[in-house]
């Protein structure tokens, strides 16, 4: 039986915690070849990713857990969930197609002369313009990546959050058997489908976004369920903290992966109550900002990281440089020594940073924002969705 337990509107720590990993997963895929490029514990911060997919679990299930009682509720959901990730979206894989198109110009007036690869190459080809628009790039339809490669996962988190509808409309009272079933299977899928590793996107993508994402769901059941730990929570923030830290470092590609949703559930569960010293300094200024604008981070970045793979390639035609490399199928720029690598591995997060803020306060603040209502519109009380970042939502009462 569920007790009595009073949570935040909004988990402020969780969202400094998103930008934190919207900020390690730019670093991933900063496009310079550096030290650490090769190295396991380097790839493996794309597991900020499934840390996303569990959050949005969690935080959606805080929203929305007792308000999706009747069909009818179910537009408001799915609209909410399109307008929190649709917009910038499109704007970002506009972007990118203006940056094929110019350098099809460009291929006009200096036919002799490459501009990086040639314009509209398979991953950015026309027809896929079509499956980006409609949320349908991630369910195997290409061969790979397409056009802004990290919107693979808001893609395949728009349909999971679908099947979250339709748990709680139809089988509400055995919702907790399903999500646990749901990752059970997702979790033997993926073991069976790609045993070596747990990065997959556009082919199992929406496994492993079912993977987390019912995590997420399991976890807030037990934050209502479960007192506070008994333990200082001060201390149970350092612990998690490290428990995460260390799984990331040190955890091998493989089926180990697969616990990677159990050690962000932990982790998610001890930082919803807020109570340590560490919540305290995560809900500070320049941690909130950092989740305040982790959607736009984390959707902007690749966009600014082919610019400077156009841009390298641009330069080493024209001036022989030779700065632009492959390096395991990946277009990389060398940069001076290993120090100005690692420098330049630092520096160049912090402009992306200061571009998705930009991008929050233009694109993504005006478009998923709710229309006002009309005059005759009586307002009820009600948890509403608000400023969350990659896969998720924060909540506040309206």
């Amino acid at each position: 039986m569920k007790q009595t337990v009073t949570l935040p509107t909004r988990f402020r720590s969780l969202d400094a915690w998103r930008g934190i990993c919207a900020a390690l997963v730019v670093l991933f895929h900063v496009p310079i070849l550096h030290m650490a490029k090769d190295a396991p514990a380097f790839a493996n911060l794309q597991l900020g990713v499934d840390f996303f997919f569990v959050l949005s679990g969690f935080v959606i299930s805080h929203a929305y857990g007792d308000r999706l009682q009747a069909t009818r509720d179910s537009r408001g959901f799915m609209e909410a969930r399109f307008r929190r990730l649709w917009p910038l979206h499109v704007v970002v894989l506009a972007a990118f197609v203006l940056l094929e198109l110019a350098k099809l110009a460009y291929g006009y007036v200096k036919p002799g002369f490459v501009v990086d690869a040639a314009p509209f190459p398979p991953g950015r080809s026309p027809i896929e313009i079509v499956t980006n628009l409609l949320f349908l790039q991630s369910f195997g339809l290409h061969p790979g990546l397409s056009w802004n490669s990290p919107a693979w996962s808001i893609a395949v988190e728009f349909w999971t959050s679908a099947v979250f509808l339709g748990i709680l409309l139809w089988a509400p009272k055995a919702r907790n058997g399903i999500f646990i079933a749901l990752a059970v299977a997702s979790a033997a899928i993926l073991a069976l489908v790609s045993p070596s590793s747990l990065f997959v996107s556009s082919d199992w993508g929406f496994v492993r976004c079912l993977l987390g994402f019912s995590v997420g769901c399991l976890v807030y059941d037990l934050r209502l369920r479960l007192p506070a730990p008994t333990l200082p929570l001060g201390l149970l923030e350092i612990l998690t903290a490290m428990l995460a830290a260390a799984f990331v470092l040190l955890t091998p590609q493989g089926p180990a992966h697969l616990a990677a949703p159990l050690v962000f559930g932990v982790l998610i569960y001890v930082y919803s109550f807020e109570g340590g010293a560490a919540s305290a300094l995560l809900m500070t200024r320049v941690p909130q900002a950092l989740g305040r604008w982790s959607f736009a981070i984390y959707m902007t970045h690749a966009f600014l990281f082919q610019l400077m793979r156009t841009a390298g390639s641009f330069a080493d035609q024209k001036l022989g440089l030779h700065n632009v490399v492959m390096h395991n199928g990946d277009k990389l720029i060398t940069i001076g020594s290993p120090t100005q690598a690692i420098v330049a591995l630092v520096a160049v997060p912090a402009v992306v940073i200061a571009v998705g803020a930009f991008f929050h306060r233009f694109v993504e603040v005006p478009f998923s924002r709710k229309p006002a209502p009309s005059a005759a519109a009586t307002p009820t009380p009600r948890l509403v969705p608000r400023e969350g970042g990659v896969g998720g939502v924060t909540v506040r009462r309206a």
